[in-house]
């Protein structure tokens, strides 16, 4: 551990000396650096790679070929840092730059409508495309909200990370002190956004169908819909060929019990995460394998709800 430490101040120096010359960069040098750095990282950070070859093979063993898979990987890692790449161009994005970087459809129709309910709106989205851009775009456009995330385990990192999210009018609440201020939003007809594809340590949650595997996934969606009754949007930004993004609405989620409170979280968690797959089948190469999603193994938790998320 100790070691690990003496490494992270020059590694955090080091990020943030690229950073400065990567905001330097015309945005197709930008992005043609960070395909590079994508590739890089592919070839050493191992064990990243490894799990994500092991996700894709347990998901497209069948229908793949190994090198297929690898390919694919590889595309994973790419996709990765683009997407940080131009999370450090945050400060110098302006609203007026979405008209050409971001094909949104009717998507503000759709959120105003949710919103004119007066109850808030649960925007859920999975690590596929940019996620941090999907917050941006909304924050640009002058929706209040916030974000849910974890706290990093360097304080400078999380400090850069929720400050480039605040150059774009987005908030971020601690996941481990989020339950008031999320209620608080939510009253307050704001927007919350939700990270709720992967299987973290200290989140509980309940098993769902997951490409073809029990995945165990938090229920603090539905959950906080419930006592609530802001509605659910499943909604990605999805990288482009030419490097722009589309925004895609998937299905709007409006919980409630019929039977038992443990009934409707299993059915609307399954819906949403249903959501969450049909989108990653589509564009596999946009989704972060290398997480361990199937971490966790259906046992004694199988029932158990999130503690920090006790609404």
């Amino acid at each position: 551990m100790a070691k690990r430490r003496y490494y992270r101040s020059p590694l955090y120096f080091a990020a943030r000396t690229a950073a400065a010359l990567a905001g330097l960069l015309p945005r197709s040098w930008a992005a043609a650096f960070a395909a590079a750095a994508g590739k890089a990282a592919f070839v050493l950070a191992r064990r990243h790679r490894q799990q994500a070859l092991e996700n894709l093979r347990r998901v497209y063993g069948a229908e793949k070929s190994e090198q297929q898979i690898r390919g694919l990987a590889g595309k994973v890692f790419e996709n990765l840092a683009e997407t940080a790449v131009e999370l450090l161009g945050f400060p110098k994005l302006r609203r007026e730059d979405l008209n050409h970087r971001v094909e949104t459809g009717d998507a503000f129709r759709i959120y105003d409508d949710l919103l004119s309910e007066g109850k808030g709106l649960i925007s859920v989205t999975a690590h596929l495309g940019n996620w941090e851009l999907l917050a941006g775009v909304f924050g640009l456009k002058g929706y209040p909200g916030a974000v849910l995330a974890r706290r990093i385990y360097d304080d400078r990192y999380n400090r850069w990370i929720v400050g480039l999210r605040a150059s774009v009018n987005v908030s971020t609440i601690d996941r481990d002190r989020s339950a008031r201020e999320i209620v608080r939003l939510l009253k307050k007809n704001a927007i919350v956004g939700l990270l709720p594809d992967q299987d973290l340590d200290g989140l509980r949650g309940i098993f769902v169908p997951f490409f073809g595997h029990p995945a165990y996934t938090p229920a603090a969606p539905v959950k906080i819909s419930l006592a609530t009754g802001a509605p659910i949007v499943s909604n990605f930004l999805i990288r482009l060929p030419d490097r722009r993004h589309r925004l895609v609405i998937g299905k709007v989620i409006r919980p409630h019990i019929a039977t038992t409170r443990e009934e409707a979280i299993d059915r609307y968690t399954s819906e949403w995460m249903q959501d969450f797959e049909r989108m990653i089948r589509q564009y596999p190469e946009q989704w972060a394998w290398m997480h361990n999603r199937w971490k966790t193994r259906p046992g004694p938790k199988a029932k158990a709800y999130d503690r920090e998320l006790c609404v």
